[in-house]
C-alpha cells in the first residue's frame, strides 16, 4: 500500500510538471468519458432503473399475434381480454387499459385531460397501493354499474387540486358527467401513458373482437414461464377461434408475452439507445487509443530517465508499475472532468428530446452513473497504460543512457506502437464515422419520400366530444357547422375533419374484399384501415383524386354504403380493372356490409413516414358520432388561425376545449423527431472521434518531426529538396492512416447491421457512404501528416545540425 501511494504521488508530481501534456491527456479521456456518462445516464433511467412495483419480475405484457397477416403484436379487443382472464390457468390476474382523452368542466375555462380506462383489478395486478383512499372495486367496471369513480395522478393532484389531502369524495364533471374521485396514485407513472385521470373501463365497453384496443399487463403465477403462460393463452384463443367465426377471418391467433420491463419504452427507443451506447464505447476507446499514444511518448521521451532509474536498481517491474499508476491517475483525473461534462450533456440531450423517450426528465447523476463513471475512469487507465507498461522490457535502456534523450523516436517496437495504435484510432473513428453518414443519409431519404398529402399552410387541432354527443346526428351536425364557420373566414382555402388524423399510430381496421371474388380471398382477407371524414378532406389535404368522385355533403354512414378506396388497396382488390361502381364487402369474415366505390384517391403514408403507404378506406362523417380532428388549409400562416377558432367553437359549445394545435410542417417534424435524436446524437460523437483521431495522428507526426529534427537537417544539407522530404514525412504518417481505413471499412461492415432497424431507403452496407466517409478521412489524415511536416521545413538546417 506504502508503494501504491508513493507512485501516486509521484504520478500527480510529474503530470503537475508537464501541465501541457496533463491537459491534453485529461481532456481527451474527459470527452470519453463523459460521453459514455451521459449516455449511460439515459440508459439507466430509461431501460435498466427497476419498476416500481412488487414481484416485477412476474409481470408481463400480452399481445395477440397474427402470423398468416405479418402481425407481430396487436392490443387484444375486451371481449378476448375477458376471456382470456377468465380462462387462463397460469396467471394470477390481468388487468387491461385503454387511453382516451376527457374534457372536464365546472371551473371556469373547458380543458382537455388526459385520461385513461382501466379495468377494475389493474393497479392490484401492478401492486400499486394509493397515497389517498383507494383504488377501484372489482365490482366498478361490471356491466350495469352506474357508479362513476375515478383516480387521479399524483402529478395532476398536486398541480390541478394543490395536493389537497381531502380530495377523496370530491365531484369532477368529466365529459359533462359527474365522477367522484376514490383515490390519488403514488408519483411516477410515466409507463401509464400520461394519463391524468382513470376510470373504470365499463364507461366504454367495446364489444367488436377486431377493435385491436387495449394494452394488457399480467402476473405470472410463481414458477410458471413466460413460455408456458403464452402456451396456456394461444390454447384459450384457439377455442375462441372455434367459438367464434369472426376471428377465424383474422387467422391464426398467437400469443407473445415481454417482460413489464420492456413497457417503459418501445422496442425503437430501446435499439436506438443500445446503438448510442455502443457508439460512446467506440469513443471512449479511441479515446483510450489516444492517450496510450501520449503515454508511450512520454514514456519515450523520458527514456534516459527510466534508465538511470533502472541503473540505479529499480526493476523493470517496478517501472511498469509506476507507468501505470500515472495512467489510471489520469482515468480517475478523467472521471472527475468528464462528470462536469457529462452534465452539460445531458443538458443537451433533454434539448433535442424527440417527445418518444420516456424517463428523459428523471435522467440525473445518481449513484449507481457515478459508480459506472468511476469504474470506465479506471478501466479507460488500465487500458491506456497497458501499452506503456509493457513496452519497457523491449526498450532500450542502455543505449538511452548513452544517447540521451535528444533525436531519439523510441526503439523498433517503439514506433511500431505508435503507428498501430494510430491506425487502431483512424479504424474505429470510420466505424462511428460510416454510423454518423448511414443515418444522415437515412434521414435525407425520409425527408424526400412521398408523404401522398400536402403539409405547407396546413393547421391540425382536436376537439373531443363527450358522451352526450352520441345520441342521434348532433356530432355531426356540430362539425358541419364549426366547418362552415370556418371556411367563412377569409384567410382559410379548405377545412375538414377525419376521426383519425395522418401521422398518429392509431389505427381501426377492417377486413375487406372484393364482393365477386369473396369466395375466392376468404382464406386470405386483406386488412384495411378506415377513416371518417368530412368532404373536403382531400382537397384540404392535396390528395389527388384518381377515379371516380369523392364526398359531398349529403353522403352519410350507413346504408346504402358508399366508400372511396386508397389506389393501393384497389389495385390489390380489382387488379387490372376499374373499381369505381364495383361492390366490396366491409368488415369481411364479421359483418359483410356490401359497400359500393365510388372513387379512388392517392396512397398516403398514413402512419408515418417509414411505413408503406396505407391500404385505406374512407367513410363519409355524416351520421357518426367520432371524436374529430379537424384540418385547415390557409392561405397564409394557419397558426394565425389560432385566436379566431377558440370563441367560434365557443359559440357552439362552450364546454367544448380546442386541443393539439399544431400546423403539419410541426407533425411531419414531430414524426420523425426521434430519428432526428439518433442522427444528431451520433453525428456529435463520430465528430468527436474525428477529431481525436485527426488529433492522435498529428499529434504522432508533430512528435517524430520534432525528434527527428537533426535528420530532417541532415537530408537537406546533403541535397535533399524540401518535397522530397515533406513526401517522405508525409507519406510514412499516411501509412498507418491508410491501414486504419481499411481494417475500419471491415469492421463497418460488420458492425453496421446493427444499424439496419434504424436506416430508411439505403443499405447498411451503402457503397455511397462507405467511400465518402473514407474519402474525407483520408483527406483529413493527409493535413494532419502536412502540417507537421510543412512547419520542419521551416527549420534552418545550420541550426538543426548543430542541435545533433
Amino acid at each position: 500500500m506504502t508503494t501504491t501511494w508513493m507512485d501516486i504521488r509521484h504520478s500527480l508530481r510529474g503530470l503537475a510538471k508537464n501541465p501541457g501534456f496533463t491537459l491534453i491527456a485529461l481532456l481527451t479521456l474527459a470527452l470519453g468519458i463523459g460521453a459514455n456518462t451521459a449516455i449511460f445516464s439515459v440508459v439507466y433511467a430509461v431501460l435498466l432503473r427497476p419498476l416500481p412495483f412488487g414481484d416485477a419480475e412476474r409481470l408481463v405484457r400480452v399481445f395477440e399475434t397474427r402470423p398468416d397477416r405479418g402481425w407481430e403484436g396487436v392490443s387484444l379487443s375486451r371481449p378476448n381480454f375477458r376471456d382470456y382472464r377468465a380462462q387462463n390457468r397460469t396467471l394470477e390476474d390481468m388487468g387491461a387499459m385503454l387511453g382516451t382523452d376527457m374534457n372536464m368542466t365546472g371551473s371556469g375555462y373547458p380543458e382537455r385531460v388526459r385520461g385513461a380506462l382501466v379495468s377494475a383489478g389493474f393497479f392490484r395486478v401492478l401492486r400499486v397501493d394509493p397515497i389517498v383512499g383507494r383504488t377501484f372495486l372489482r365490482e366498478e367496471d361490471e356491466p350495469g354499474n352506474e357508479t362513476r369513480v375515478a383516480l387521479l395522478n399524483y402529478e395532476f393532484w398536486r398541480t390541478r387540486f394543490s395536493g389537497e389531502p381531502a380530495i377523496a369524495g370530491t365531484t369532477l364533471t368529466l365529459d359533462d358527467e359527474n365522477y367522484t374521485v376514490v383515490g390519488v396514485l403514488p408519483p411516477g407513472e410515466p409507463w401509464l401513458d400520461g394519463a391524468q385521470v382513470f376510470i373504470p373501463m365499463v364507461r366504454n365497453p367495446a364489444a367488436n373482437r377486431g377493435n385491436f384496443i387495449l394494452g394488457t399487463i399480467a402476473r405470472l403465477k410463481p414458477g410458471v414461464s413466460i413460455a408456458a403462460a403464452a402456451a396456456d393463452l394461444e390454447a384459450v384463443a384457439e377455442r375462441l377461434s372455434q367459438q367464434y367465426p369472426e376471428l377465424q377471418t383474422q387467422g391464426r391467433i398467437g400469443i407473445r408475452m415481454d417482460p413489464a420491463s420492456d413497457w417503459v419504452a418501445s422496442d425503437s427507443v430501446r435499439r436506438a439507445l443500445w446503438v448510442l451506447l455502443g457508439a460512446v464505447g467506440f469513443l471512449l476507446l479511441i479515446a483510450c487509443v489516444n492517450l496510450a499514444n501520449l503515454l508511450l511518448a512520454r514514456a519515450t521521451a523520458r527514456q534516459r530517465e527510466t534508465a538511470v532509474r533502472a541503473a540505479l536498481g529499480a526493476s523493470r517491474g517496478r517501472i511498469s508499475q509506476q507507468l501505470l499508476a500515472e495512467a489510471l491517475t489520469l482515468g480517475v483525473l478523467g472521471s472527475g472532468v468528464g462528470l462536469f461534462l457529462a452534465f452539460g450533456a445531458i443538458r443537451l440531450v433533454r434539448s433535442l428530446d424527440p417527445g418518444g423517450i420516456p424517463r428523459l426528465a428523471d435522467v440525473s447523476l445518481n449513484g449507481w452513473v457515478l459508480v459506472f463513471t468511476l469504474a470506465v475512469g479506471l478501466l479507460s487507465g488500465v487500458i491506456a497504460g497497458l501499452v506503456p507498461a509493457f513496452q519497457v522490457p523491449y526498450a532500450g535502456l542502455l543505449s538511452a543512457l548513452r544517447e540521451g534523450d535528444r533525436g531519439a523516436t523510441g526503439s523498433r517496437i517503439q514506433q511500431r506502437l505508435r503507428s498501430w495504435l494510430v491506425g487502431l484510432e483512424v479504424a474505429l473513428s470510420l466505424i462511428l464515422l460510416v454510423g454518423a453518414g448511414l443515418l444522415i443519409r437515412s434521414f435525407g431519404e425520409l425527408s424526400r419520400v412521398d408523404r401522398g398529402f400536402r403539409t405547407e399552410n396546413r393547421l391540425f387541432f382536436s376537439v373531443t366530444l363527450p358522451p352526450t354527443y352520441d345520441e342521434g346526428t348532433r356530432a355531426s351536425e356540430l362539425i358541419n357547422q364549426f366547418i362552415a364557420r370556418i371556411e367563412a373566414i377569409p384567410l382559410v382555402v379548405n377545412a375538414a375533419a377525419v376521426h383519425i388524423p395522418p401521422l398518429s399510430q392509431g389505427s381501426t381496421g377492417m377486413g375487406i374484399v372484393s364482393a365477386e371474388r369473396a369466395a375466392e380471398m376468404a382464406e386470405s382477407v386483406p386488412w384495411a384501415s378506415w377513416r371518417l371524414i368530412t368532404d373536403d378532406y382531400f382537397r384540404t389535404l392535396g390528395i389527388p383524386l384518381l377515379k371516380g368522385r369523392t364526398f359531398t355533403a349529403a353522403d352519410i354512414v350507413g346504408e346504402p354504403w358508399q366508400v372511396v378506396i386508397s389506389d393501393r388497396l384497389a389495385n390489390l382488390l380489382w387488379p387490372d380493372q376499374d373499381p369505381v361502381g364495383r361492390q366490396a364487402l366491409l368488415w369481411a369474415g364479421q359483418d359483410d356490409l356490401p359497400a359500393e366505390v365510388i372513387g379512388v384517391v392517392g396512397d398516403m403514408r398514413e402512419r408515418g413516414l417509414e411505413d408503406d403507404p396505407t391500404l385505406a378506406v374512407y367513410i363519409p362523417y355524416g351520421g357518426a358520432s367520432w371524436h374529430p380532428n379537424f384540418v385547415v388549409y390557409a392561405a397564409g400562416d394557419p397558426l394565425a388561425l389560432v385566436p379566431t377558432l377558440r370563441p367560434m367553437l365557443a359559440e357552439l359549445d362552450p364546454n367544448l376545449p380546442i386541443t393539439n394545435i399544431r400546423s403539419f410542417d410541426d407533425m411531419v417534424s414531430a414524426s420523425v423527431a426521434d430519428r432526428r435524436f439518433n442522427m444528431m446524437l451520433l453525428t456529435v460523437f463520430a465528430g468527436l472521434a474525428l477529431v481525436l483521431a485527426l488529433a492522435g495522428i498529428y499529434g504522432v507526426q508533430s512528435y517524430l518531426v520534432t525528434r527527428r529534427t537533426s535528420e530532417i537537417g541532415i537530408r537537406v544539407a546533403l541535397g535533399a529538396s524540401g518535397g522530397s522530404v515533406i513526401r517522405h514525412i508525409v507519406a510514412q504518417g499516411m501509412i498507418p492512416t491508410v491501414m486504419g481505413i481499411g481494417i475500419g471499412a471491415l469492421g463497418a461492415f460488420g458492425v453496421s447491421r446493427f444499424l439496419a432497424s434504424l436506416l430508411f431507403g439505403i443499405a447498411a452496407t451503402d457503397i455511397v457512404t462507405y467511400v465518402g466517409v473514407a474519402t474525407l478521412l483520408g483527406l483529413a489524415g493527409l493535413v494532419s501528416c502536412y502540417v507537421p511536416a510543412r512547419r520542419a521545413m521551416k527549420v534552418d538546417p545550420v541550426i538543426a545540425l548543430r542541435e545533433e
